[in-house]
Formats: C-alpha cells, structure tokens, sequence
C-alpha cells in the first residue's frame, strides 16, 4: 500500500481541484469503444492501428469515429517515442450539420515514473490539429498519467489527462477502472471516465463508460 499511496494521493488531489471548477449542464452519459491491434512488434518498433466509437443521445446514436495508426521507437529501457495519426469522421454541435473529417497528427514522449511493483507512466503529447470545421488548424499539448499494476493479471487502472490549446488549460479528462490481461498479449479495459471541458468561462463535464480492447496480432503470429 506505502508504494501506491503517493500517486493515488497526487491523482485524487488534482481530480477534487479539477472539480472544483465552476460547471455548466452536463452532457448525457456516453460510451466510448476503443480497439487497438498490434500489427508489428520487434525489439525496438511496434506497430498498431485501431479504432474508436463514441456513443451519446443515451446510447441511441455513434457520434464520433476514429482511425489511428501508431508507429513507437524504444529509445531506452526509460523512454521511447510515438509517431502517429488519426482520422476523424464527427458529427458537428449543430444536428443539422451532419457528418465531417478532420485529421489529428500527434508525437509523444513516454517515460516511466515509477517501478517498484506499480507501474505509473508518464506522457507527453504534441498534436497537430488540421480541417476542422468550426476552426483553423491549431495544436495541442497534453499531459498524460497512468497507473497499474503490470505483474497482476487483473489489476486496478487509473488515467489522467490534461490538455492546453492556445486558449490555455482547456480539458481535463479521468478514468478509473480495472484491467484484465488475458493472455498472448492481449487485454481489456474497462472503465468509467470523468471529463471537464472548457466551455468559455464555465466547464462542461461528461460522463463516458469506457471498454478498451488490445489485441496482440504479432504476438499472435
């Protein structure tokens, strides 16, 4: 317990600041699916794709589309780097406006924070936004926490995420769940997710159910 109660502590302690912020009406309960499949795995490079549904309107319509790809260096036992890209195909706010595509290009940094049978990861992400519709290209900056652990094969899972635009702080984002490893390298996710969004001078918050599939198809091989 000594050796999680430090980062369990800072993740509480941001999340109760976090919510602290003065709100405006919530959006409904959502569900985001999220698939990811290794594709390429070697001593050094590993190669994903996946996927993510997003579903809103009390689960009676998918909002939100993605496809991503993914390429990570290992630079060293301590860090290694991401190169990726996504593909968007989301509603607009206005329900009259339909579907639309933008693109997301995105670099990060992953470091560990802490090995001592709890494993808690940090990152450092750059995107690179362009085509959106109700705005110019624009970048953003996040940073990423995670927290498990990895020798267990069903283990508690905490995430946190913030992000700054040009605006400023602008999103947090919280997830607290459980993962199950279910062998061959393949695991699940599943989660409850708490965000907060920048809404002029409020913050919107959102609630989401989150299942996370990660399917090894190198290792399968």
């Amino acid at each position: 317990m000594p050796r999680i109660a430090a980062p369990c502590l800072t993740l509480l302690a941001l999340l109760f600041f976090l919510v602290g912020a003065r709100p405006v009406a919530a959006d409904d309960v959502q569900s985001w699916t999220e698939i990811e499949l290794g594709v390429l795995a070697s001593d050094r490079i590993d190669w994903t794709v996946g996927g993510v549904a997003r579903i809103r309107d009390s689960l009676g319509s998918v909002y939100d589309r993605r496809a991503r790809t993914d390429v990570e260096l290992t630079l060293s036992d301590v860090a290694s780097v991401t190169l990726g890209y996504i593909l968007l195909n989301r509603a607009g706010t206005d329900s009259n406006s339909g579907f639309g595509r933008d693109h997301r290009l995105h670099a990060a940094l992953t470091y560990p924070l802490l090995r001592r049978g709890v494993r808690v990861e940090g990152t450092t992400l750059y995107e690179r936004h362009i085509g959106r519709r109700d705005s110019g290209a624009y970048n953003r900056y996040r940073q990423q926490m995670e927290l498990e652990r990895p020798a267990a094969r069903v283990s508690p899972w905490l995430y946190q995420s913030l992000a700054f635009e040009r605006r400023g702080f602008v999103r947090s984002r919280s997830r607290v769940g459980v993962r199950w490893r279910l062998g061959s390298g393949h695991s699940f996710v599943g989660a409850y997710q708490f965000e907060r969004r920048r809404t002029g001078a409020a913050w919107r918050p959102r609630h989401a159910v989150l299942s996370e599939w990660s399917l090894d198809l190198a290792a399968t091989r």
